[in-house]
């Protein structure tokens, strides 16, 4: 499933429209839309946050790729380098993208601790 058929089902879950979506996640239906149908294939990380906190998903949700067809597929948050999902799973876990001062504060921390980490290595 692409990113686009998750959010589709994700919706059709929840029972909602395209404009009950939108009310939802403060996403115009046709950015929605787009979304839906492969016309936007790359929303930004913040808009991508917003669906999951929406719809009750973890970031990850988004980031686990499989085929229908074949439930072994290889995953793509298992190539997903470790230092993206590390910072992913802050900010969602802080709700950091609500509040731009948090946002800012979380990624200098972050940047910190790997700076640290690489000093001390």
């Amino acid at each position: 499933m692409d990113l686009g058929q998750k959010l589709r089902f994700l919706r059709e879950q929840k029972g909602w429209t395209l404009a009950e979506a939108s009310e939802q996640t403060g996403i115009s239906i046709s950015h929605l839309s787009a979304i839906e149908k492969g016309t936007r294939p790359n929303p930004s990380f913040f808009l991508v946050a917003k669906l999951a906190e929406a719809y009750g998903v973890p970031l990850t949700y988004f980031l686990e790729s499989y085929d229908e067809q074949s439930p072994a597929s290889p995953s793509v948050a298992s190539e997903t380098p470790t230092a993206y999902q590390e910072i992913a799973r802050r900010l969602a876990e802080e709700h950091a993208l609500d509040d731009p001062s948090k946002l800012l504060e979380l990624l200098a921390q972050y940047l910190r601790d790997r700076s640290a980490k690489y000093n001390h290595d």
